[in-house]
């Protein structure tokens, strides 16, 4: 079973990784519902690629305090039909409502948060909204945590261009994996559905956690 699963993320982070897909965050959790554990840091980062964008990102997770983080994220995005590249960033806030080690029945989370994105000359995209996240911890034998959740995310997409802007209220989902090797080290993987405009986008790569244990 653990091989199984294994190979099954291994098949996972390869096809999106090689899947054409849009390379903006479209405000994903970098994760699961499970929230950083006060006076924690987690550092994540992954490359994300489509047929006309190629783009290298990161976020960055604070444990505020119990069943509360805050988190960051930065990145670059180069689009090839204009040969523009540009910088991404936001900056999220995350509450875990229900937590399995507490006697729950699943990981609840939810928050909320804005996203910035230089799309070309004189565009950009502004992304304000919120999360909700619902997922289940498996423990393996070896003690490896493998936890698959599924992301709902209600959010106003505002897009400037040459002194017009327009905003649309939108309606997106994903789902995903997280996969903990050890305390300190794991994978995830997300394929997003947006909604809207926006195409269909794979974010994927590690997190390093560190703090007290």
């Amino acid at each position: 079973m653990k091989k199984l699963i294994l190979a099954v993320t291994g098949l996972f982070l390869v096809f999106g990784l090689y899947t054409p897909a849009s390379s903006q965050f479209y405000m994903s959790a970098f994760g699961d519902a499970r929230v950083v554990e006060p006076q924690q840091f987690k550092l994540g980062g992954g490359i994300l690629i489509s047929d006309d964008v190629m783009g290298l990102g990161g976020a960055g997770k604070y444990g505020l305090a119990d069943g509360l983080e805050g988190s960051f994220r930065l990145g670059m995005v180069k689009i090839d039909p204009n040969d523009h590249t540009g910088l991404t960033f936001g900056a999220h806030i995350m509450h875990q409502m229900l937590d399995v080690e507490f006697g729950d029945g699943v990981d609840i989370a939810i928050g909320g948060g804005a996203e910035y994105y230089s799309v070309g000359e004189d565009a950009s995209l502004w992304m304000f909204g919120g999360n909700g996240i619902i997922s289940y911890p498996f423990e393996l034998s070896g003690g490896q945590i493998f936890s698959p959740f599924f992301r709902l995310n209600l959010r106003f997409d505002r897009v400037s261009a040459n002194d017009n802007s327009d905003t649309d209220f939108e309606f997106g989902f994903g789902f995903g994996s997280e996969f903990d090797i050890s305390e300190k080290f794991g994978l995830f993987a997300e394929v997003i559905i947006p909604g809207g405009d926006l195409d269909e986008a794979f974010v994927g790569g590690i997190n390093f956690t560190f703090g007290t244990y």
